[in-house]
């Protein structure tokens, strides 16, 4: 019985929920409701304990899992955002974040890159590198590996890498790539593209073509490329640079926004996941010009008047992105296959203490007439 018993606590292991990555706070890792409700104990309204750059009023708290005492900021001056480890005052939020109404930045859920205002995993307007948005219905929706699910199905060349991330770039007969996943082409023109053989030949209006395929400007990943577009072409660069045939020059790998030459790019900001060192994005866990990568790092940004890099959000994705994260099919198949475990179990339970009853040559109608006798 002991091993029945184990049998269906697996089960329900195996249904329960899976979180997949943490994000980094000092030298622990917390969720994203562990690391948005830490307390502020005692307040320090003199300036001259208050060492962070253009923070108002400080305060001090125990750092996690030590007795050490550290300073942190309690408000911000004017526009600034108070950053998610109350370590800095910062122009905009960092990536896995979002600004609440007192300019405090608040962790979405970990796989957002950005998000519409809750730590909801449907609540993902952006991804890391390495993951796709899900939209089910509207701008938001959920991060999954890329080249899995929708965005993997009927597609024969998974290789359009946009903002660090790879989606469909040529499907299967029959259907074509709009916003890197694979639609059927059931008409000769669907509503967003006109088709060719396996790829997108024109788009349709707020949808540009690029390798191949047809991607609105604005939803992700298409607003990372282009922000505006008419007629199936893109009349604004994210990058800040538009050509007049309506395609956008590219910056190196890691930039949203790059100024320069065709052969010479620079970068000014970098996407979710890296950091600027100089002129170029770095990813966040490599080392670049004496600043230290932080190892499986994917929001990071080195402080105003610091020379190091400080992690927000981390992912483990082992030996490969797809096995760092369970997909919804994945989770379902799993949840329907511990119902019928811990139903076989039942049925099993239930058949053997009706058999061990009747060997023992005592029925129910039985005990109770046995009962009465002895009344």
């Amino acid at each position: 019985m002991s091993g029945q018993f184990l049998l269906i606590g697996l089960a329900l292991q195996l249904a329960g929920a899976v979180r997949v990555a943490g994000g980094d706070y000092g030298n622990g890792s917390f969720s994203a409701t562990d690391r948005n409700s830490k307390s502020m104990n005692s307040e320090h309204n003199n300036a001259d304990n208050c060492n962070i750059q253009d923070c108002l009023r400080c305060s001090s708290e125990a750092a996690p899992g030590t007795e050490e005492v550290r300073i942190i900021c309690a408000e911000c001056s004017g526009t600034k955002k108070l950053s998610p480890l109350k370590d800095a005052c910062l122009d905009t939020c960092p990536a896995g974040t979002y600004t609440d109404k007192n300019n405090v930045c608040i962790f979405c859920h970990t796989l957002c890159a950005h998000c519409n205002g809750d730590a909801e995993p449907t609540s993902c307007t952006a991804c890391y590198p390495g993951y796709v948005l899900n939209l089910p219905d509207g701008p938001v929706g959920t991060c999954i590996p890329e080249c899995t699910e929708e965005f993997g199905a009927n597609c024969e060349t998974c290789a359009a890498n946009i903002a660090g991330s790879n989606y469909c770039s040529k499907c299967k007969s029959g259907f074509a790539p709009v916003n890197g996943a694979c639609v059927s082409m059931t008409q000769r023109t669907s509503p967003w593209c006109t088709p060719g053989e396996g790829v997108c030949a024109a788009c349709a209006e707020n949808y540009f073509l690029l390798f191949d395929g047809c991607y609105n400007s604005r939803t992700f990943p298409g607003n990372t490329v282009c922000t505006q577009a008419t007629s199936g072409k893109c009349t604004q660069c994210a990058s800040g640079q538009t050509r007049g045939n309506g395609s956008c020059l590219s910056c190196p790998v890691g930039c949203s926004k790059c100024n320069g030459g065709e052969n010479s790019q620079t970068c000014s900001e970098c996407l979710p996941g890296y950091y600027l060192s100089g002129s170029s994005c770095i990813e966040c866990d490599k080392s670049n010009d004496g600043i230290q990568g932080v190892a499986n790092c994917v929001s990071c940004i080195i402080l105003p008047g610091s020379s190091a890099l400080t992690c927000y959000v981390k992912i483990d994705r082992g030996d490969d992105t797809k096995k760092s994260a369970f997909s919804t099919g994945v989770i379902a198949g799993i949840s329907v296959a511990a119902v019928v475990v811990v139903g076989a179990l039942i049925g099993f339970l239930c058949w053997w203490f009706l058999c061990k009853t009747r060997r023992a040559g005592v029925s129910s109608s039985t005990t109770t007439l046995i009962h009465s006798k002895s009344a």
